[in-house]
């Protein structure tokens, strides 16, 4: 056993850490990420002690603040290998003379890293012995751009120390030092909110060995900080015991044992693989991790042009994959059969930029009559077009796919770039087929950016074993598996395949507590002019949400688990963190830039977590929720991000809403969020449990944003839509509180909504009109996709707009009776609402135009699962014709409301 003293570890600790600090570069590595999280940890379920672990490379030291048979506070300290067969010498120190004198071993201590944000500890202390559960002590999500965290000594009469625990707006810490007969002793605290000054306390609690009965504390002073650097840090003491003598911590200033954070890049970053071995070996391990198979690959304001609408999209200058596109002369869209479910082909119309006539010119099929049209989306521009489709993960159970490594197997995207510039159907020219599922795309310019996930597939391999005869088969089967075989491939015309990404592409981030996962999640980029891949980038893991501006790709992964609705009971854990890691979308390469983290979650809707966030001026903006981390039921938090300076591979907290200065919340406890919509300077919310509170949020200074402004009215938004600077469109549901179902606390929905919105006075917005169409059981394909709506701008300066419909209305309900909130009415008509948006703020109105109407009951009542109207329903707007499409099939209505189709 190691029976080094106190002293000399420091020591030789200190010198280790002299010499290594200059070798350290900010060229982040796996190899050089550290096997545990660094810093202060503690067994929950004996609140009161804990741990400061610090490593070197395998080497680890770890400062035990407990308390002994009597209940006072001691501590011990032990130090070795991690992961070595013998245990530790654990040891206890005293002070005599003014000096530190040398520890008494009086136990051993063996640390089991399960993984880096896991540890099992078992001790002997004395005739005792025990276990903990070790967990790092988390009180913030929030990382901090310079991050004073750390253990730090005086080397000129070492033998005490202090850790300095600093996370987001929590400062604190432990004194390990001497009272006045030379016994070990500590004091603590953390404040939130504190910049310098801490509160400390002295504790009694239960010994290691001892029945768990709480802890008790008192107050003792404060110490005071200057943390001029992350180096080293000056104390200034203000504690009223007296301390042993020859300890002074007043006005000293003390270097720090343990490695600075900004030493420590690829603890908290994205970091690489240098080589193919360091890879195949994480993948050999990872691809053990991939659970059983309960999943499976399913088969089955925009920028307006001068006289006709495109594709609704978030962000102006950033096009997004939609099931229908249209350059002006012509319309593509995907073939459907009968059943409405999407054929390997493109259905063509030729039209002219006033919508003056349509005719449909015929079909195009895709490369190989095979191919899966799970997923399916179009970009167009004058010359060319490019179908993207492929298989689509889904699961079972309450995780759905996002959670689930198996649901992402055997997956394929197909790449088809076609030349419309000939005045005919479409011509083929280049074809691509990738490894992987679709999780999103978008184009900027003449690249379309496509992110896929990918997980290995090998033959004979038992997904979810986890021991035995089948485990062991797995381990050899993926020993002989070369790496090429466990990345994903592309396949260009035809040819033999070919590495997606290079080995030193892949970026693998912090796991913390996750187990290690073989999904590998690529960035790459297509140039359709040149019509080749021209650069991929590479990230082990999953993720959740997909955000794109002119400049940047967000990619964001909640830590824990997110549940679909169907899981809503299972608990969420106690501080939900979402990673968020920006992406550079520069011509030349795609460069990771770099990663940050926000407390919260984004949710599970990939399609509306796009809309909680925004970047402007090169600051990301995002909006999460949680229902445990900030108390009090489900909240919501608005977090500003920019890249720091300081710390090249973060992005760094700028600004979170609310704060302490500003406490109003963005929503009242537990309601949901809805709709955001961050444009310029502003953010709106809609938040709901039984009414619909609009927020506005003032972001014009991205230190200091505010909430300026809330409307609460019935019902609730699910889109919102800038009309312009002072009119904000909202589309949900109207609803009806419910007094006596249940507990009471939630709302029955009725009818579709429409509510025009005067935000001209970011102080007051007010309501200016509110339709509701049809009665409970309506529907729209507006609720589930942004792409569904359409606007344009006529000459005259009014505005149209357009949107799928599927309304259920009449005087007696289908189900249940006409005085019942819950009561669901019968189909009536579905097909493209339209209205206009006539006068300015704030005499504004709606108005709407006739309709036009692909089915009618009772002839044409179709189920909602195959109607357009309820999902896919698209349009176009030409002034005021106006073009449906869904299902494959096209229709036209005149100025004069005359509607001919299907064709």
């Amino acid at each position: 056993m190691l029976r080094r003293t106190y002293a000399s570890v420091l020591f030789s600790l200190g010198l280790c850490l002299a010499a290594v600090f200059p070798c350290i570069t900010l060229a982040a590595s796996v190899l050089e990420r550290s096997p545990i999280t660094q810093g202060h940890w503690w067994d929950p379920t004996r609140s009161g002690s804990g741990f400061d672990i610090i490593t070197i490379g395998s080497n680890a030291q770890a400062t035990w603040y407990t308390y002994d048979q009597a209940g006072r506070p001691i501590w011990y300290t032990a130090n070795g290998v991690l992961g070595a067969a013998e245990p530790w010498a654990l040891m206890k120190h005293r002070w005599t003379n003014g000096r530190h004198a040398a520890p008494e071993m009086v136990g051993s201590f063996r640390a089991t890293v399960r993984n880096a944000e896991s540890i099992d500890v078992d001790f002997t202390l004395g005739t005792g012995s025990g276990k903990l559960a070790l967990k790092p002590f988390a009180l913030s999500g929030v990382p901090n751009e310079v991050d004073h965290s750390g253990h730090y000594f005086d080397p000129a009469n070492s033998g005490w120390g202090f850790t300095l625990v600093q996370q987001g707006d929590v400062l604190g810490g432990v004194l390990y030092t001497y009272d006045t007969n030379g016994a070990p002793t500590w004091y603590a605290g953390f404040d939130r909110g504190a910049r310098d000054s801490v509160n400390f306390y002295s504790a009694a609690g239960s010994c290691p060995t001892c029945s768990y009965t709480g802890t008790t504390t008192q107050t003792v002073g404060r110490i005071e900080f200057d943390l001029a650097n992350e180096s080293d840090v000056q104390l200034r003491n203000r504690l009223a015991p007296a301390m042993a003598s020859g300890i002074s911590i007043d006005a000293k200033r003390l270097p720090q044992l343990s490695r600075p954070a900004s030493t420590r890049p690829a603890d908290r970053a994205l970091a690489n693989f240098p080589d193919a071995t360091t890879l195949k070996a994480f993948l050999d391990n990872a691809i053990l991790n991939v659970t059983a198979i309960i999943s499976g690959v399913d088969f089955s304001p925009a920028p307006a042009a001068a006289t006709f609408s495109t594709t609704n999209l978030q962000e102006a200058g950033v096009d997004e994959p939609d099931l229908m596109k249209t350059n002006g002369d012509y319309i593509f869209t995907f073939a459907t059969n009968e059943n409405g479910q999407r054929r390997p082909e493109l259905r063509v119309a030729r039209t002219d930029p006033v919508g003056g006539s349509l005719q449909v010119l015929g079909s195009v099929s895709l490369g190989d009559p095979t191919l899966s049209m799970s997923y399916a989306g179009l970009y167009s521009n004058a010359n060319d077009l490019v179908a993207i489709t492929g298989t689509q993960a889904y699961t079972y159970g309450p995780l759905g796919p996002w959670g689930t490594s198996s649901a992402w197997l055997s997956g394929s995207t197909n790449i088809e770039i076609f030349d419309t510039s000939g005045g005919s159907l479409p011509v083929s020219k280049w074809k691509a087929k990738i490894d992987g599922h679709v999780v999103a795309s978008r184009r900027i310019g003449d690249r379309v950016y496509i992110v896929s996930r990918f997980v290995p597939s090998i033959a004979g391999f038992t997904y979810g074993a986890r021991s035995g005869a089948a485990f062991d088969q797995n381990r050899q089967l993926v020993a002989a598996t070369p790496l090429a075989d466990l990345l994903p491939k592309a396949r260009i015309n035809g040819a033999s395949p070919v590495p997606l990404v290079a080995v030193t592409d892949v970026n693998l981030p912090p796991l913390g507590a996750r187990d290690p996962v073989a999904d590998l999640l690529t960035v790459y980029a297509i140039d359709v002019p040149r019509r080749q891949i021209s650069q991929s980038v590479a990230m082990l893991g999953s993720t959740e949400a997909i955000y794109a501006s002119t400049s940047n790709l967000y990619v964001a992964t909640t830590r824990y688990p997110v549940y679909l609705p169907t899981g809503a009971l299972l608990p969420e854990p106690t501080l939900p963190t979402t990673d968020v890691t920006q992406i550079s979308l520069a011509p030349d390469a795609l460069r990771i830039v770099a990663t940050g983290s926000v407390e919260g979650v984004l949710g599970y809707d990939p399609d509306k977590s796009a809309f909680r966030m925004g970047e402007s001026a090169g600051r990301l903006r995002i909006v999460t929720s949680s229902s445990s981390i900030w108390l009090g039921g489900t909240k919501n938090r608005l977090t500003i991000l920019e890249p720091s300076t300081v710390a090249p591979s973060l992005l760094k907290t700028v600004s979170y809403l609310p704060n302490a200065a500003r406490p109003e919340p963005l929503g009242k406890p537990g309601e949901f969020l809805y709709a955001t919509r961050f444009t310029g300077d502003r953010l709106y919310a809609v938040t709901f449990k039984k009414v619909d509170p609009l927020y506005i949020v003032d972001l014009a200074n991205p230190a200091d944003p505010k909430i300026t402004g809330a409307l609460e009215l019935p019902g609730f938004s699910e889109y919102l839509h800038p009309l312009s600077d002072t009119l904000l469109l909202g589309f949900g549901k109207d609803t009806k509180p419910s007094g006596t179902a249940g507990d009471g606390n939630f709302a029955w929905y009725q009818g579709l909504q429409l509510t025009l919105f005067d935000v001209s006075n970011a102080g007051m917005p007010r309501e200016i009109q509110r339709v509701i169409l049809g009665k409970r059981g309506s529907g729209s394909a507006l609720l589930y996709e942004h792409h569904a709506f359409s606007s344009l701008t006529r000459a005259n300066g009014t505005t149209s707009i357009a949107f799928p419909a599927r309304i259920h209305d009449g005087a007696l309900p289908q189900y249940g009776y006409p005085n019942e909130d819950w009561a669901q009415y019968p189909f009536q008509e579905s097909g493209l609402v339209r209205y206009t948006v006539t006068g300015s703020t704030p005499s504004a109105r709606l108005v709407e135009e006739r309709r036009l109407i692909t089915n009618r009951a009772p002839i044409d009542a179709q189920s909602s699962y195959s109607d357009a109207a309820a999902a896919g329903g698209r349009s176009i707007l030409f002034g005021d014709v106006s073009v449906y499409i869904g299902n494959g099939k096209f229709w036209r209505q005149d100025a004069a409301g005359n509607t001919t189709g299907p064709f």
